[in-house]
């Protein structure tokens, strides 16, 4: 399952590094981009991870998800 996330909060290289660690430790993540122009994260993931969990990790990370979004 594909979702794109809108973050609050990315502004720089280690944001990303940390939203990318965040998620990419959720059981069932396979791949993850985060994009700092447009403060969006782009996860692909099975169907079984929730949003709860996705936004509890980033929280976790310091940042906020505005927005999931699945395509």
């Amino acid at each position: 399952m594909r979702r794109i996330l809108t973050v609050e909060g990315i502004s720089c290289k280690n944001c990303v590094k940390q939203i990318h660690s965040a998620l990419m430790e959720l059981p069932g993540v396979k791949s993850v981009a985060v994009d700092v122009r447009t403060k969006t994260a782009f996860l692909e993931s099975n169907p079984n991870l929730k949003n709860d969990e996705i936004k509890e990790a980033i929280d976790d990370a310091g940042y906020k998800v505005i927005e999931i979004e699945k395509v």
